[in-house]
Formats: C-alpha cells, sequence, structure tokens
C-alpha cells in the first residue's frame, strides 16, 4: 500500500523535531556533519570541553596518545600497547593554505594564548598551518572527540569564539596542584595551553549541527607523562 505523501512528510517534521530536542552529546559521541546553525542556535547549547589528551613518550622516536580515561587505565597498570602509536617527522609548514579563519581571528588565537602563557613563565606560540590544517580536516566530521593525532590537542564546543574556548581551557588552573604536579582530566586542557616545552600553535573551527566545535593542535605536544612526573615540574609553571 502506498502512503500518502502528507503522512510522509507530517512524519518527518516530527522526527526532525525530536532530533531537535536530544541532549548535548558527551565528549566522545560523533556527530554527522549536515546543516550549519546560527549564532542564536549556538546559544541553547551549554559551553562544553572534550576530555584532555596527554602523551606517553617510547623513549623509541614515538608518541602514545591518549586521553583521560585512558590514562585512568594506565594508573592502574594497564599499559597501553592497544593504543595508536604516531612516528613524530619533522614539522613542516610547506605547502599548507590557511585554516578558514582571518588574520584577525588567528592573531587574537595566538594574543590569548602568549597572554596565560606569559602568566606561567612560558614563551609566546608561533602559529603552524600544518596543526591548523590537520584541525580543520578533522572537523569536517563534526566528531566532539579527539584524533589521537602526533599534536597536542584541545577541543571545545559551544563557546562563542576562540577568546572564550581559551579561556575555558585556561581556567582549569583554578583546580590544578602546583604541589603534585601531573596529569589529570580535570586539568589537562589548561597544562596544554601553558606547556613550556610546546612553541606552535594551529586553530580551526566549524559550525555543526549541535554547536561550533573549536579546535587547537600544539607542536610540539604537552601533557608528557612519565611516572615521576617530571615533565610537568618542568614544563607547568605557577603563576608568577
Amino acid at each position: 500500500m502506498k502512503i500518502p505523501s502528507a503522512i510522509l512528510a507530517t512524519v518527518a517534521l516530527l522526527v526532525a523535531s525530536a532530533s531537535a530536542q536530544q541532549e548535548p552529546l558527551a565528549a566522545d559521541q560523533p556527530v554527522a556533519a549536515s546543516t550549519e546553525i546560527t549564532s542564536s542556535d549556538q546559544g541553547l547549547v551549554e559551553p562544553t570541553v572534550a576530555e584532555p589528551v596527554g602523551f606517553l613518550n617510547t623513549g623509541k622516536g614515538s608518541l602514545l596518545p591518549f586521553t583521560s580515561s585512558e590514562f585512568e587505565a594506565i594508573e592502574r597498570g594497564e599499559w597501553p600497547q592497544s593504543l595508536p602509536g604516531y612516528e613524530i617527522p619533522e614539522t613542516t609548514d610547506e605547502n599548507f593554505k590557511a585554516s578558514g579563519l582571518s588574520d584577525d581571528e588567528i592573531q587574537g588565537i595566538l594574543d590569548h594564548h602568549n597572554y596565560y602563557r606569559s602568566l606561567h613563565g612560558a614563551n609566546p606560540l608561533s602559529w603552524n598551518w600544518e596543526a591548523a590544517n590537520f584541525g580543520e580536516n578533522w572537523l569536517q566530521y563534526c566528531a566532539f572527540q579527539h584524533s589521537h593525532g602526533r599534536f597536542g590537542e584541545n577541543l571545545a564546543a559551544g563557546y562563542s569564539d576562540f577568546p572564550a574556548a581559551i579561556k575555558g581551557w585556561y581556567d582549569e588552573v583554578s583546580k590544578y596542584n602546583f604541589n603534585t604536579p601531573g596529569f589529570t582530566g580535570g586539568t589537562g586542557h589548561f597544562t596544554q595551553v601553558v606547556w613550556k616545552s610546546t612553541t606552535s600553535v594551529g586553530c580551526a573551527k566549524r559550525a555543526c549541527p549541535k554547536w561550533t566545535i573549536y579546535i587547537c593542535n600544539y607542536d610540539p605536544p604537552g601533557n608528557m607523562v612519565s611516572w615521576d612526573n617530571g615533565y610537568f615540574r618542568d614544563n607547568v609553571s605557577p603563576r608568577w
């Protein structure tokens, strides 16, 4: 039996309405890319950040990236042989184009990062086109989850702009214990922002169906974990 077109249209409207009322996605739930949303729609979504990323140095020229939930397994003694390892190639800016951000946006990203870094004795960052385009390519899927790539990576969604997202990452400083330095799920964005050994950053953003996602990729990556947390003592200083 052929279903009347009027009924099909009504069903489609009901499905679309139900989808629009779904709860915000968890950090590791991907969302398929479709239409872009307006800034007024974005205001209905609570700003959030994805779980931070850290790295284990294998000592063999490669790094093992992990999220904070994966780090909990590491702390239980479950060494992450199953996590992907990424070789560390030489960084090059050749043959890379702009990431879709204006010159003013790029300068604002650098200014905000470098202001927060200056509070902790870290040198200013330069712009990294390779990292920016890596982030832009990753965001084409509108997946609010980490790439597990070779860069340090911070993700945020639902913020009004990059300065607000960067401030959200930095504000984790209030939860960081400088007396017992190390990687935690609640402070990993802050520690990456001010990580002294990081020298460059590249960022991108994408307006997705649920919210705008902001991504910054850092080179060399921060949040390097060792059993004595020496990397954190050397790279994350108290506010000057």
